[in-house]
């Protein structure tokens, strides 16, 4: 969808799209999220281990977390946070699509060039919602974890609050700017790129379908969302170790400096596997309905 086309669609309806998708996605891959934050936890709790021993910090696999949950928590421990996510990504998914939708008109029309304007949005939005929304995100990743055992979302805000006061609140936000800014201005960059590149591959007799179109959306926001996830993942590492444990993790630097001593560069790519698996299939679906909600509203317009 171009820049030049967006427009004729009201904000509203972008907003929309981005509310559907998010809840659609954080509810079908909550299980993968859940195991994420549990495998870059478990790296965090092992003992500290010499560099010939680094390699056994891989022992926990996605399949064995998940298992273990499954077994101590029955198979609905797969969905724990499942609230503070809907929480964070409905409102964050609308936010961030309108901010998308916003900042791109702003800057088409001031002359920036396509691929400036879709890296710049894509990366300035997904920061403010993110920072607009990361009391939620530290709530959520404890709940993902089996280090704390909250009952309620307001328990657990109370109970951080307790602990660090309302910094606690925000606790991994420098991490997580580096995480997103890259990964949300890269991802933009490859999607809109993706989708030209493979509109322009499809057969003239496929023509604008919605098959063909919901196929190259589909084919377009995975690859970009692999691309984006890897080169991001030690950067959302540091942000749920320090939101998981701000005493033993206070810093980024410090954060940084205690993995690479103890775990090596395996520690920060812990986790990647379930959140390659998550990103991926969630921005799939995320833009894909995206997409197809505004496709329909642009149609009702016409």
């Amino acid at each position: 969808m171009s820049l030049a086309t967006k427009p004729s669609v009201s904000s509203h309806m972008h907003i929309l799209g981005g509310g559907v998708s998010g809840l659609a996605a954080c509810v079908l891959l909550q299980p993968l999220d859940l195991v994420k934050t549990r495998l870059q936890q478990h790296h965090s709790t092992l003992p500290p281990l010499p560099m010939a021993n680094a390699p056994l910090l891989a022992r926990s696999t996605l399949w064995s977390v998940a298992t273990q949950v499954v077994r101590s928590e029955s198979l609905t421990g797969l969905w724990r946070g499942t609230v503070p996510t809907i929480f964070r990504n409905v409102p964050g998914s609308a936010l961030y699509f309108g901010c998308l939708e916003r900042s791109r008109s702003i800057l088409g029309a001031l002359g920036v060039g396509r691929s400036t304007a879709n890296l710049a949005a894509g990366a300035g939005s997904r920061v403010a919602v993110g920072l607009l929304l990361m009391p939620i995100t530290v709530v959520k990743v404890r709940f993902e974890s089996d280090l704390y055992r909250y009952k309620t979302v307001l328990g657990a805000v109370r109970g951080i609050v307790a602990d660090g006061g309302v910094r606690g609140l925000f606790a991994g936000s420098g991490a997580t700017v580096l995480r997103d800014a890259p990964h949300a201005g890269l991802y933009v960059l490859f999607y809109e790129h993706s989708k030209t590149l493979l509109k322009a591959a499809l057969p003239p007799s496929a023509g604008a379908t919605p098959t063909s179109t919901w196929g190259v959306h589909m084919a377009a926001a995975g690859a970009s969302g692999i691309a984006a996830t890897v080169a991001t993942n030690p950067f959302d590492v540091l942000k749920t170790r320090m939101q998981l444990d701000p005493a033993r993790y206070a810093t980024m630097p410090a954060t940084a400096w205690k993995i690479a001593t103890e775990e090596r560069i395996s520690g920060f790519f812990a986790g990647m596997l379930p959140r390659l698996l998550r990103k991926t299939v969630s921005a799939a679906i995320t833009w894909t309905i995206y997409e197809e909600i505004v496709r329909w509203a642009g149609n009702r317009v016409q």
